[in-house]
């Protein structure tokens, strides 16, 4: 009895039916474990990406709005990764986010810039973005969720370059013969005007190599230059002509009778006009140079880069008009673009915005000069007819007006409008045509532009936005956005920045 108990023991501790089991589940969990940490490390890897794809573009959305800092942190928000957020991602609750400005001395970025609340310059903004994202397994051994966080710096001005055609517009009227008070420069106002012009040309691109612009080289930045009032097209050559001996001959502009009605068709003959040069792209041998190339480039040479030509002066004659300039420009920037399928458009016009050409200087009784006893006289009414109505392009009576309309035309045509006020007035003859000014539609962001209030809010309501929109505080006229810009070599070379796109730098630029 007793060997038949031992050997049933024996043969128990000896049978090896059901260990397979514990062996098994201890695998199992071990590749449980791998499993879980796999897909956990996947899980990681794709909140780490979404989260630094949302910094980036809440770095770039915040960049487009500066140097206004306020509305650049807004735009940081708005496309972050929180909750309520363009960029709201499931997996992650956002547990910080920082917005740094800051002035970079980087030669490859665009001049730091202080903002209208007197914020510190700066030229880039720094987003940081850190997140709580849970773990689907690791709350199994004791890891309920990981924290990351991602760092993006992006240049509020300064990316790739879209190619574009670029009418500048250029006041020769009479003032702009005037000294510059030495702000600006140490010679007149046209000449100073046309330095910041050269500052643009040396900034820009001719072609699309970084080499030697060749006769094959398919363009980038074309520009052209139009000055108001017009000249016959037989001396316009005499702007750009060395050595300058004499002044295009100037002509006056084309108003009809307000009374008759009238159409933005309206076309100027054909042996005037109001552009200097033709559209150039060799005011440079290469993207890379330094210099203009005088005197071979017409438009070097007409803004005065030639040390042996003057280039345009400002001899007047008629007053400041500028909505036919501005028709007159958008309608060559068409054509151009048509030639250059993918490029865009830009204007630049630059003057002190003091509408003040008189029908009895032009060429048809269009309701007597802008000025304020002319308007009183006529009583409220127009030409002893009709009642004391908007008057509409083209007209010598609501001139500033008329310019507004003309210029959101282009921009809603796709012409990106940059305005420089150079000596643009608070007060002045936009002020006393207002009763006859069209109205135009305020546009975003322009501020209150009611019926011509005043020859700086004029500038400023033509331009595509306030961003658009700069001044030389020479006569009280404030840019909102770009208060502290007033050099006009430095307006034009923020201008030229302001035609590329904001980019990401590496952090720690």
């Amino acid at each position: 009895m007793r060997s038949h108990r031992v050997f049933f023991l024996r043969r128990a501790l000896k049978d090896e039916h059901g260990q397979v089991l514990p062996a098994t589940l201890l695998g199992l969990v071990a590749f449980i474990g791998f499993a879980g940490l796999s897909i956990e490390v996947g899980h990681g890897y794709y909140a780490v990406q979404k989260l630094q794809a949302s910094t980036n573009a809440a770095a770039l959305a915040g960049a487009a709005y500066m140097p206004t800092q306020s509305a650049a942190t807004t735009a940081v928000t708005k496309y972050s990764s929180k909750s309520t957020d363009e960029n709201a991602n499931p997996i992650m609750t956002v547990t910080g986010l920082s917005t740094t400005f800051k002035c970079s001395s980087s030669t490859a970025l665009p001049g730091c810039e202080t903002d209208a609340a007197g914020d510190t310059a700066a030229n880039e903004i720094i987003v940081t973005q850190s997140v709580k994202v849970p773990l689907w397994f690791g709350s199994l051994f004791g890891v309920p969720n990981f924290n990351i966080s991602a760092t993006a710096t992006a240049a509020m001005r300064g990316g790739a370059n879209t190619p574009y055609n670029i009418a500048i517009i250029v006041d020769t009227t009479a003032s702009m013969a005037s000294g510059d008070s030495g702000v600006q420069c140490s010679g007149t106002q046209i000449s100073c005007a046309l330095q910041g012009v050269q500052s643009l040309l040396k900034i820009l691109y001719p072609c699309e190599l970084a080499g030697t612009c060749t006769s094959s080289s398919i363009p980038v930045d074309t520009v052209s230059l139009f000055v108001f009032p017009g000249v016959t097209t037989a001396t316009q050559a005499n702007d750009y002509n060395c050595p300058h001996t004499s002044n295009p001959s100037i002509v006056p502009y084309t108003f009809q009778n307000v009374t008759t009605g009238s159409s933005q068709k309206l076309t100027q003959p054909s042996t005037n006009t109001y552009q200097i040069t033709a559209w150039s792209t060799n005011y440079k041998i290469s993207d890379t140079a330094t210099t203009l190339n005088a005197p071979t480039s017409q438009i070097v040479d007409a803004a005065g880069g030639d040390s042996g030509c003057a280039g345009i002066t400002a001899p007047g004659g008629y007053g400041t008009y500028y909505a036919q300039t501005i028709y007159a420009a958008q309608a060559a920037l068409v054509a151009e673009a048509a030639s250059y399928p993918g490029s865009q458009n830009a204007m630049i016009i630059l003057s002190d915005g003091d509408a003040t050409a008189c029908a009895s200087s032009a060429n048809t009784s269009a309701g007597g000069c802008n000025s304020k006893a002319d308007l009183v006289a006529q009583s409220g009414t127009l030409n002893g007819t009709g009642s004391n109505t908007t008057v509409t392009y083209p007209s010598a009576l609501g001139e500033c007006g008329q310019a507004v309309v003309a210029a959101q035309a282009a921009t809603a045509a796709g012409t990106k409008v940059y305005t420089v006020g150079y000596g643009a007035e608070t007060s002045g003859a936009c002020l006393t045509d207002k009763s006859y000014s069209a109205s135009p539609t305020t546009p975003s962001g322009a501020g209150a532009w009611a019926k011509g209030d005043q020859p700086c809010a004029a500038m400023a309501a033509m331009a595509s936005n306030l961003n658009d929109f700069y001044s030389d505080d020479g006569a009280g006229c404030v840019s909102t956005d770009h208060p502290t810009t007033t050099k006009l070599t430095a307006i034009f070379q923020n201008i030229s920045a302001g035609l590329t796109v904001p980019r990401l730098v590496p952090n720690g630029t």
